[in-house]
């Protein structure tokens, strides 16, 4: 690869690592309410962290953090492999092959990707793969605390749905929405570690279905599944075309409930104390001697503070039925 190819104003035998190289192209852009500043010598990652982010609004007057993706020439055309993730210290790297990898510094907030062209022509992949994966780990490390849940609104009230893969967060998030619930997220939530609250951001412009969403959801029959950056067949419906969906980007938190579905087909709800709610709640796999990991495991337990529930359920009405039950007139 020369240096004037992959956008470079001086000469390899100058500049071998490539460091000044010219990213002429750049945007602020506001994941999850917080400034991110990304820049390339490409307008294909600037166009690819508009449609990510594009829609975003600041809602947080934090220190920005970076992330920057610079694209070579080369002549590979395939789609690389799924990044393999290590960490050490306080330095993350994320490797798919010898020519698509990112690497974080996770105590300032800064993130540097090297790809491909064909790499940044595949949308998805650039999206899924490096620049929100890129951008979610730094700013994770500076400002969040990421929980595996669903997250709607009911009367003002806050409601977080835990579980893991295949406990139905999205399908029983869409049935709550279609209710009448203000929908925030489906499957991924992120807690806002500073402050005193309970405040969670979430991904309100789409939810993710599994392809037999049509079984549940007439509305969904006969849509085609989109391939996200995995390779994961996955229904992707953006809220923009759902009139009667009401979104919202943040929540308070007043409920966490567990989604265990399956059973005998009672609808019922069990207590679950807050030791418990915390470690189902939260897992840390960052390195220990990272100092923010304290102030994520600080927000997890004022989030565990919340009256917390364990929901056995089949069918989907039923389940709603007992939410609003729960948030409307607690049990009895």
């Amino acid at each position: 690869m020369s240096a004037s190819k992959s956008g470079s104003r001086v000469s390899s035998a100058c500049d071998p690592l490539f460091v000044s190289m010219h990213m002429q192209h750049s945007g602020e852009f506001f994941p999850y309410g917080f400034p991110a500043v990304v820049r390339s010598n490409s307008p294909l990652v600037i166009s690819a962290a508009q449609e990510s982010w594009g829609s975003w609004t600041k809602r947080f007057a934090e220190t920005a953090v970076e992330v920057r993706c610079l694209v070579a020439q080369s002549t590979a055309t395939e789609r690389p492999p799924i990044p393999v993730f290590r960490a050490q210290g306080h330095l993350l790297t994320a490797v798919a092959d010898r020519e698509n990898y990112f690497c974080c510094d996770l105590q300032r907030g800064f993130g540097f990707a090297w790809i491909t062209r064909a790499t940044a022509e595949d949308t998805s992949y650039l999206r899924y793969h490096v620049l929100e994966a890129m951008t979610t780990t730094v700013l994770e490390t500076r400002y969040l605390a990421s929980v595996h849940a669903a997250c709607l609104v009911l009367d003002g009230h806050g409601v977080l749905l835990s579980g893991d893969s295949g406990a139905g967060k999205s399908s029983l998030a869409y049935a709550c929405a279609r209710r009448g619930w203000t929908y925030c997220s489906d499957d991924a939530s992120s807690l806002v570690r500073r402050g005193d609250g309970r405040k969670v951001m979430g991904t309100p412009e789409v939810f993710r279905f599994r392809s037999t969403a049509g079984d549940l959801f007439p509305e969904f029959r006969g849509m085609k599944d989109s391939r996200r950056g995995d390779g994961k067949p996955t229904i992707e419906v953006k809220t923009s075309s759902l009139p009667t969906i009401r979104t919202t980007a943040e929540a308070n938190i007043d409920y966490v409930v567990f989604l265990n579905r399956g059973g005998d087909g009672t609808v019922r709800l069990r207590p679950v104390p807050a030791s418990e709610t915390s470690s189902r709640l939260y897992f840390c796999p960052w390195p220990a001697e990272l100092t923010f990991t304290e102030e994520q495991r600080a927000a997890v337990q004022r989030l565990a503070a919340a009256p917390a529930y364990e929901l056995h359920y089949r069918d989907l009405d039923s389940a709603v039925d007992r939410l609003e039950q729960l948030v409307r007139g607690g049990l009895r």
